[in-house]
């Protein structure tokens, strides 16, 4: 796998999947998706080998997109400053009192007893943690950055202490979406066509400056891999062929030193989707048994886990065009990133099943992890009953 750091040049126009609207929003400034980034790496990779676009691009495997928060003062690229999307289990809540944002976590916990829900039999809903401990905030939810920091995920997932003002400084909040008014024009005569107008809106690759700084001081680059080369400085992403400068990079992380053995100490272990993820039974994976929520996941070989709980936002739709069949995609259901899954280990784990965890692709179909989609972030858990 080689990874490429892809800085676009102009504000990103992603599509949706809904049906396109002649007045367009804020709310559809959005990140590209991987079918979007795999497209185009192997569109650029084709024209720098001289391939033919055709069905056996499908079968170069990409990974990605993750983001990268690139400082303008040219210091030197490091883990820190890969961002990843904000994890669903994360709530930001502002304390009346204080006027203070906190981080609450929420986590797997047991019914009392008299309690229950609807979920699947042995699925254990999520609480706030801080309505159980001493630490319980009087306030109300708020917004905050939909990016954090590589390294704040990892902090977060071993059990440690996050600020909300350090999820700020580390993470990226996206500049004003750029949102521009466009005409339609008479193919024939030239000229505008009378009522025609459309907007579209572009996603602004900028870090969002603050009150008291009039420019920004990081711009944000998108950071993939792809099996196979790219020689050519320039592609295209996205919608009207917007142009981006592709570069070579080794900014990729790395599994750390004690991940395997804490994850089997700890008998449980959680992903968090760091890209969107589809799976043919809606929130569901295929790779479980629908009844005992029992199964190995498609990275593994032997490893028999059991999902103990999840935490995912509403899904989101997702098309796109097919270059080889030169015809629109059907459209599909994702999950969106941050989607978190708690999992316990049944039975034994090696070190290698474990270790096939870090950074891999969980969809149901295999094409989708090709493009992909459905990358993790395997965390050790430990559950408490």
């Amino acid at each position: 796998m080689q990874y490429y750091l892809i800085q676009p040049k102009d504000p990103l126009v992603i599509r949706s999947g809904r049906p396109f609207e002649e007045i367009s929003d804020a709310q559809a400034a959005r990140f590209p998706p991987p079918s979007t980034v795999a497209g185009a790496l192997r569109n650029i990779h084709a024209r720098s080998t001289g391939k033919t676009l055709d069905s056996e691009l499908l079968k170069l495997a990409v990974t990605g997109p993750l983001a990268v928060k690139r400082p303008l003062n040219g210091d030197a690229l490091t883990a820190e400053h890969i961002l990843v999307p904000k994890p669903a289990d994360v709530q930001y809540f502002k304390d009346e009192k204080t006027q203070l944002t906190h981080l609450v976590r929420s986590k797997p916990m047991a019914f009392a007893e008299g309690d229950g829900c609807d979920l699947p039999s042995g699925l254990q809903p999520l609480f706030a943690e801080n309505l159980f401990t001493e630490k319980e905030i009087a306030g109300k939810p708020v917004s905050g950055p939909n990016w954090w920091s590589f390294n704040d995920l990892v902090a977060w997932r071993k059990g440690a202490e996050i600020s909300f003002e350090q999820v700020v400084k580390n993470g990226w909040t996206p500049a004003e979406p750029d949102i521009r008014t466009h005409i339609a024009i008479n193919n024939h005569s030239r000229n505008v066509e009378t009522g025609k107008l459309f907007q579209t809106t572009g996603l602004s690759m900028w870090q969002q400056r603050s009150d008291n700084q009039p420019f920004p001081d990081a711009c944000v680059s998108i950071l993939a891999g792809i099996d196979g080369d790219i020689t050519l400085p320039l592609l295209n992403l996205g919608g009207e062929r917007r142009l981006a400068q592709v570069e070579p990079c080794t900014l990729w992380p790395t599994i750390p030193t004690d991940l395997v053995q804490a994850i089997k100490t700890a008998k449980g272990f959680t992903l968090t989707f760091l890209t969107p993820v589809l799976f043919n039974h809606g929130w569901l994976p295929s790779w479980l048994d629908k009844d005992t929520l029992t199964g190995t996941p498609p990275s593994c070989t032997g490893l028999q886990v059991r999902l103990r709980a999840a935490a995912l936002e509403r899904w989101s739709p997702q098309s796109g065009w097919d270059l080889a069949k030169n015809k629109p995609r059907a459209a599909q259901k994702m999950i969106p990133a941050g989607a978190t899954y708690w999992f316990e280990i049944e039975g034994d784990a090696t070190d290698e099943d474990i270790r096939s965890l870090w950074l891999a692709h969980f969809c149901d179909d295999a094409q989708s992890n090709l493009n992909g989609f459905g990358l993790a972030l395997p965390a050790a858990y430990q559950f408490t009953i």
